[in-house]
């Protein structure tokens, strides 16, 4: 099949998978477990050139780590185009690697060699199925503008259930919404360096979330509902950014009394404000901004100022404890309001749907 790209030079593939998928996957893996772990299980999700499969094989030569190996391609090279690519500069001992991988491993057999056994299979990871767990995912599909699909949510949720914790995804891809699909399916994304002429890629980790983080925060519209109160704070790793005013629920605590003790210790007093009703609960993953094995829920209500007096910016309120991060309260048009202010990704979602949400409230006589 024709996607519209061409498999890069030997020369800049070397070098880009041996960054990407060996220092960044096997390597980093294996030094996670303290190099205690003698068998790494490796998915790959587009064969390709069969390079990174040949690399890995030498990895675990090296090592002296077991590597089980399944690759996944569903539109294999013809052997014409392998030789035609190896020729153009790939050093003997991978080529001769390169070689019995697509003339061996494609076998119902696989390839088994001392520490290092392969698997290439002819199928989509969207209709596979396999029972065993993977440590480590070569992701290096076409580009997201070549094969859209394969870079969605779903694809990473389903990667994410065929790892074992602890297992690290990379991928040559650093774009902003790439590594929020993964983040939205469950994985703890970063950015780290790129290869030579890349400045970045990402490394993805299968990081077990163990309990919930339920907050509840409030949508406080001024009298005109044109506007909405944004508080600007001090975070716990120290960053400053914007939130929506709330915060987390205490044990034995209902939502609603988290609302309003969340804004009377936000704003000094809940005066002048009533309840418009629930807003909007997270339907999508997000792991902590501060522990990676927290889940958040975050719930919004509405609420309905009649004075506009809650703003402040130069003078915290003498009713606003000082222990409270707070820097600031404003009034923020709805409007021109930009999700990317806000620091926590549920809050972005929020402030992108303000001014549809706002319009539904107009709509419903039961929220005057």
């Amino acid at each position: 099949m024709d996607w519209g790209v061409s498999y890069h030079s030997i020369y800049g593939a070397l070098t880009e998978s041996e960054h990407v998928f060996i220092d960044q996957g096997l390597e980093r893996r294996w030094m996670q477990t303290q190099g205690l772990v003698r068998i790494l299980r490796v998915l790959e999700v587009g064969f390709g050139t069969g390079l990174n499969a040949a690399l890995a094989w030498q990895w675990a030569e090296r090592r002296g780590v077991e590597v089980e190996y399944i690759g996944l391609e569903p539109y294999p090279l013809q052997p014409h185009e392998v030789l035609s690519w190896a020729d153009s500069g790939v050093t003997e001992d991978l080529k001769w690697r390169i070689t019995a991988l697509h003339g061996q491993a494609v076998q119902s057999k696989g390839l088994v060699a001392s520490g290092f056994s392969a698997q290439i299979l002819g199928a989509n990871l969207q209709d596979w199925t396999h029972s065993d767990a993977f440590d480590v995912c070569f992701f290096d599909a076409f580009a997201p503008t070549q094969q859209p699909e394969l870079w969605e949510v779903d694809i990473f949720e389903s990667l994410l259930m065929r790892m074992n914790p602890g297992a690290v995804l990379v991928t040559y891809c650093a774009k902003g919404q790439v590594r929020r699909n993964m983040e939205r399916a469950g994985w703890k994304a970063e950015r780290y360096p790129g290869p030579p002429g890349k400045r970045e890629m990402l490394v993805a980790c299968h990081v077990p979330v163990y309990r919930w983080n339920v907050r509840c925060y409030a949508l406080i519209l001024n009298p005109t509902r044109t506007h909405v109160l944004v508080a600007r704070e001090r975070f716990p790793d120290g960053s400053v950014g914007c939130k929506f005013p709330g915060g987390g629920s205490e044990a034995d605590e209902a939502l609603v009394d988290t609302l309003w003790r969340e804004c009377a210790e936000e704003l000094g007093s809940t005066d002048g404000l009533r309840s418009l009703g629930h807003a909007y609960t997270n339907d999508f993953f997000v792991r902590s901004a501060f522990r990676d094995d927290e889940q958040i829920l975050a719930v919004y209500h509405w609420l309905q100022a009649d004075h506009e007096g809650l703003a402040w910016w130069d003078e915290k309120p003498a009713a606003v404890a000082e222990s409270e991060p707070l820097l600031e309260m404003n009034w923020e048009a709805i409007e021109t309001l930009k999700p990317d202010v806000m620091r926590f990704p549920i809050d972005r979602y929020v402030a992108a749907n303000l001014g549809t949400w706002r319009d539904t409230i107009r709509l419903d006589p039961s929220a005057d």
